[in-house]
C-alpha cells in the first residue's frame, strides 16, 4: 500500500505542502546559514578576546616591572657615582665615570643588535606558540 503522506514533508509533527517544503528548504538553509556566520563571528570574537586577555596582563606586568627596573638602576647609579665620587674626592667625576659606564652599555647593545634582536623575537615566538598551544589545548578539553 502507498502512503499517502510523503516522510520527507513531516517537520516537527506538522505536514508540509509542496510549496511549503520548497520554501521551507530555501529559507532553512538561509536561516541556517546566517546561524553559522553568526557563531563563527561569536567564536573568532571570543577567541581574540582569550588571546588579548592572556597576552595584555603580561604586558601590563612587564611595563610595571620594567619601570619599577628603571628606578633601581637610576638610584644604584646615582650610589654608584656617589661612591667613585668619594674615593675620586669629586662627586663630578664620580658622575662622570658612572656616565662613561652607561655609554659603554650602549655601545655593547649597538655592537650585538642583531643578537639581542634574535632574542627577544625568539623570547616572543615561544610566547605565542604557548599561547596559540593553551588554545589548542582547551579546544580539545570542550
Amino acid at each position: 500500500m502507498k502512503s499517502i503522506i510523503d516522510v520527507d514533508s513531516i517537520y516537527n509533527g506538522k505536514i508540509l505542502s509542496m510549496e511549503e517544503k520548497d520554501t521551507f528548504s530555501i529559507k532553512g538553509v538561509v536561516q541556517k546559514l546566517k546561524e553559522y556566520v553568526e557563531n563563527y563571528t561569536d567564536l573568532a570574537y571570543l577567541k581574540f578576546v582569550g588571546r588579548i586577555s592572556k597576552i595584555l596582563p603580561g604586558i601590563a606586568v612587564s611595563g610595571i616591572s620594567l619601570l619599577f627596573a628603571f628606578f633601581v638602576v637610576f638610584y644604584l647609579s646615582m650610589a654608584l657615582a656617589f661612591f667613585i665620587g668619594e674615593l675620586l674626592d669629586s662627586y663630578a667625576l664620580g658622575f662622570a665615570v658612572t656616565g662613561l659606564v652607561f655609554i659603554l652599555l650602549i655601545l655593547l647593545v649597538a655592537a650585538f643588535r642583531q643578537t639581542i634582536k634574535k632574542m627577544i623575537a625568539n623570547v616572543f615566538i615561544k610566547i605565542f606558540i604557548s599561547l596559540r598551544k593553551d588554545d589548542d589545548d582547551e579546544e580539545q578539553n570542550n
